[in-house]
């Protein structure tokens, strides 16, 4: 069933940026510029449109920084994620920075993102500015001596949980691509798990399917790692209408 799923059209999701307005705010500035849309039940700032999806960058909605394009999946990880307001917050994978403008959005004290190719943050301060977040891009070498109460590792993965994104992912995927993947994933960890405070949270997440690339690879982690544990995780399926993803929360204890 997983599968069929991924041979469908993508639904286009949109995020109600909680800084600018609420999720009926954002359906109704939409709906002035004749782009129909409705909420979705994954997240409470899930919108799933439904007509006109091209008008989005255009609309007076996504200029002002009201809503933000991120899939349903995407948002509900950012929703489990343990968060207050002096919460000390890196983004370590950050890539676009879509989950930091989340973060923001829930109201964290500092967002740092990182990513180890700095290029591909580069739209993040013009997005941050639209959003009305602040999020410090921080590189590898800035990171010595920090630590933070949530390290959020969105790892690169085989993107098997969006393939009905990328449908021509599949045909690049094997066994050996598949191993590398698996050990930059388990070098992620490694290299995150000194910047999280004693009694913080490391947050592992994919947008994959794969046994191998998710709860493996905690395993593994909490095998070469005795002062770590398991908090929970949980995996949403294309089933529920997002893209599939993987999040793991991990505590430092000692």
């Amino acid at each position: 069933a997983v599968l069929t799923a991924l041979q469908t059209r993508a639904p286009v999701f949109l995020r109600a940026n909680a800084v600018k307005g609420d999720r009926a705010d954002a359906i109704a500035a939409l709906a002035e510029n004749e782009i129909e849309s409705q909420p979705h039940p994954l997240s409470p700032t899930a919108i799933e449109v439904t007509k006109n999806p091209r008008r989005i960058g255009a609309s007076d909605a996504y200029k002002t920084g009201l809503v933000e394009l991120q899939d349903a999946g995407s948002q509900a990880v950012v929703d489990l994620l343990p968060l207050n307001s002096t919460s000390q917050v890196l983004d370590f994978c950050a890539g676009g920075g879509g989950k930091s403008l989340g973060i923001a959005a829930r109201g964290a004290a500092r967002i740092a993102a990182h990513d180890a190719i700095v290029e591909r943050m580069k739209d993040l301060p013009v997005r941050a500015e639209r959003a009305g977040a602040e999020i410090e891009i921080v590189e590898t070498d800035g990171l010595t001596g920090q630590s933070f109460d949530l390290v959020l590792c969105d790892v690169p993965c085989s993107g098997s949980g969006s393939w009905r994104r990328k449908p021509e992912a599949k045909w690049a995927l094997n066994p050996d691509r598949l191993a590398e993947l698996t050990a930059l994933q388990g070098a992620i960890l490694d290299q995150a798990a000194p910047l999280t405070k004693i009694g913080g949270t490391l947050a592992y997440v994919t947008c994959s399917l794969f046994e191998v690339e998710n709860r493996a690879r905690v395993d593994a982690f909490l095998s070469d790692h005795k002062s770590w544990q398991l908090v929970k995780d949980h995996a949403f399926l294309p089933l529920q209408g997002g893209d599939g993803f993987y999040l793991a929360l991990l505590t430092r204890v000692s």
